[in-house]
């Protein structure tokens, strides 16, 4: 082959991995790669909701990467330059995708959630805590991932790999859940920013 072609052979592998990178946000300290936007089909046979990631983190314990996460809010969502009341309140579309990089028991999972909860919301709302707290019952192997949906109207729907866990419509508990990761006291405040894209 010669140079001519070899030359437009880069050109065009140049151009595929450019097209490929603006695909995706890559979560720099895991290497963990996430759709820069999602569509969320419309059963009705809508048009669907179109979703953007703010971005990503990593969340660790001591010194190890427990999970590498995304952020989606709706693509038309006004956050605002401090962003963090309009992540936790604002009645738009948005989602978190955890991908885990360890393996996770179910009570550390579930006890998890429920602390997080209840940093912002310390007492009632039990039935919603334990419901929402009592879809995680199953250990977590290296490489699932857990998704969080919010859907204005609908609450709050998780998904293991895909799979349908269960909704929960309690509005205080739904927004003292966003908190756990962008409230005051997150559970990490790297991991707040990072999903915030800050």
């Amino acid at each position: 082959m010669g140079r001519l072609g070899t030359l437009a052979l880069l050109i065009l592998a140049f151009a595929l991995t450019g097209t490929a990178s603006a695909d995706v946000i890559v979560q720099s300290d895991s290497g963990e790669e996430f759709p820069a936007a999602l569509t969320w089909n419309d059963p009705g046979g809508g048009d669907g909701v179109a979703l953007r990631a703010t971005g990503t983190g990593l969340r660790k314990k001591a010194i190890f990467k427990v999970y590498a996460a995304c952020f989606y809010v709706n693509a038309d969502a006004e956050l605002g330059d401090d962003p963090y009341p309009a992540l936790i309140e604002g009645d738009f579309e948005k989602a978190i995708t955890m991908r885990f990089l360890r393996k996770v028991g179910a009570a550390k999972i579930m006890d998890a959630f429920r602390e997080g909860i209840r940093k912002t919301l310390p007492e009632g709302h039990d039935e919603a805590v334990n419901a929402f707290a009592g879809f995680f019952d199953e250990n977590i192997k290296k490489g699932a991932e857990l998704e969080l949906r919010y859907l204005p109207g609908k609450g709050l729907s998780s998904y293991r790999d895909g799979r349908p866990l269960g909704t929960i419509d309690d509005e205080a508990v739904i927004s003292a859940l966003w908190a756990t990761w962008f409230g005051d006291q997150p559970i990490s405040d790297d991991l707040k920013q990072g999903l915030a894209g800050l």
